[in-house]
């Protein structure tokens, strides 16, 4: 899949240019001019890089990246004119990870963003498990099934990360229940093996022949590596 890039740049001729050299390095691109349009179309791409002009026609770079930093995870970069020391403090503050000035080289452009997307990568997995295709991001606590997210309510997620967190033994359902539900005696047991249930098909996995959750019957369940 590859990795998608915003950027929001009001001047024609330097988005054109950018537009040419992110597309030749196989990156999916979308384009915005103004702040409006910006915070829009990443709240919708929901990129892995955002390229953000300080100076835009109805607000600033700054404006926006304040807008959208608690939404996204993307690695955040500026350009601007202004080579004041103050106007990239203000950039780091916002949660900038780059800062360039124009005029700029394409080419390091790219050169960056393709640094920074690799680092990202190599944290990413070094917070990640991985068992055949089912990938669980531990810091962003999502999972991923042949690299597409699943959407798993939260008792879903809360039951699927506890076990994998205890996979080298089996947890009771009493356990999971405490754990899960704060079980005080009021919870239906039958709530966890219907939460189970949903889970192992949301994943891919199945009671009759299960990859990932085993049933110990009598007892709670194992997650398989």
């Amino acid at each position: 899949m590859k990795e998608r890039i915003v950027v929001v740049e009001d001047d024609i001729d330097i988005l054109e240019v950018l537009s040419i050299y992110i597309e030749n390095a196989g990156f999916q691109l979308f384009k915005a001019s103004t702040v409006a349009d910006g915070e829009r179309i990443i709240l919708e791409s929901k990129p892995d890089v955002i390229v953000l002009d300080v100076n835009l026609p109805d607000g600033t770079g700054f404006e926006l990246a304040k807008k959208i930093r608690s939404k996204t995870n993307a690695v955040l970069m500026f350009l601007t004119v202004n080579e004041m020391i103050d106007y990239k403090l203000m950039g780091f503050e916002v949660g900038a990870d780059d800062y360039m000035t124009k005029p700029f080289i394409p080419k390091e452009l790219i050169a960056r963003i393709q640094a920074h997307l690799k680092r990202r990568t190599s944290n990413q997995d070094a917070n990640a498990l991985t068992f055949d295709d089912l990938t669980i991001q531990l810091d962003e606590k999502e999972v991923y099934r042949a690299g597409e997210r699943i959407n798993l309510f939260t008792k879903e997620k809360q039951l699927l990360f506890y076990l994998v967190e205890n996979r080298t033994r089996v947890v009771s359902s009493e356990q999971l229940l405490n754990t899960i539900w704060g079980y005080d005696g009021i919870v239906d047991p039958k709530t966890l093996s219907v939460h189970i249930s949903t889970l192992r098909r949301k994943i891919g996995d199945s009671s009759t022949k299960p990859r990932w959750i085993q049933t110990i019957r009598g007892f709670g369940y194992k997650f398989n590596e």
